[in-house]
């Protein structure tokens, strides 16, 4: 059962969704839109569910985009954007997923517009503007609202609201696009794509946790649980090596400070540190 805390801000969320109308939400496959999805629902807010499908997300986050919309008992819309077509995205600068988010957010607003839906909401919540995440930007800009984020959620209590809801995402970890494992100023493929989800595909069956194999070239730098270095560079290693090569890497690594999501904002700090001096 939710706590007081949690339970007030769920009370503001419920209020806040029951006013609007002709609601649609872009639906990904992760927790933070399936709660805000069924939360709508709970709410009588009656909404549509929108995803699109891009070749920079792996193939179980779109089954589980399906079992969302099914679990809230909504008509899911899919759509196929793909941002490989944008010369400025697959040039991959510090703006990626600013260019990537207008192509599929853009997609997503004019799909629910014919439906006649006049209020758009993404599931964006208080953990996410604590980090550089330009996306926001192209949503915010496309009229699209946070429920979550205004509402005060953080990811801990979206992952506790989602539980109590009984949702099967609620334990689902935190997954972020593909494109998102490779370094800034290394062109996007589908080339690379593949690499890095044929890699972490394997990884998973190996029982690796909040795992996340970046692309620095050739070299497969590889984050995981910090609870799991020992186990990953002692026992699995040699298997980890045979996965990560037979992916078509050259080099394999393991990052000793574990997983951290959005390290690769890292090279961006670099750079702008260097240019200060």
């Amino acid at each position: 059962m939710p706590d007081t805390a949690l339970k007030q801000k769920e009370t503001e969320l419920l209020k806040l969704l029951s006013g609007l109308t002709g609601t649609a939400v872009a639906l990904s496959g992760g927790v933070d839109s399936a709660l805000l999805l069924a939360a709508c629902c709970r709410a009588g807010a009656e909404p549509v569910a929108i995803t699109a499908f891009t070749p920079l997300q792996p193939s179980f986050e779109r089954q589980d985009a399906r079992n969302a919309a099914q679990q809230a008992g909504c008509k899911l819309y899919v759509l196929e954007p793909d941002p490989l077509r944008l010369d400025e995205f697959c040039a991959n600068d510090s703006r990626r997923c600013y260019y990537c988010k207008s192509l599929v957010f853009g997609a997503i607003k004019a799909k629910a517009q014919t439906l006649g839906c006049k209020v758009w909401l993404d599931g964006a919540n208080a953990d996410d503007a604590g980090d550089y995440r330009p996306g926001m930007q192209a949503a915010a800009e496309l009229g699209f609202l946070s429920p979550l984020l205004a509402c005060g959620f953080t990811k801990q209590d979206v992952r506790a609201l989602a539980s109590a809801y009984g949702l099967a995402a609620a334990h689902k970890p935190a997954y972020a696009c593909l494109a998102s494992r490779i370094a800034y100023g290394e062109k996007i493929t589908p080339a690379r794509l593949a690499m890095v989800e044929q890699a972490e595909d394997a990884l998973r069956k190996l029982g690796l946790q909040d795992l996340r194999v970046r692309c620095h070239g050739s070299l497969a730098r590889i984050e995981i649980a910090p609870q799991q270095i020992e186990l990953a560079a002692g026992a699995l290693r040699q298997q980890i090596v045979a996965a990560v090569r037979q992916a078509g890497f050259s080099y394999v690594t393991l990052d000793l400070q574990g997983f951290a999501s959005g390290s690769m904002n890292r090279l961006l700090a670099d750079v702008s540190a260097k240019t200060a001096r």
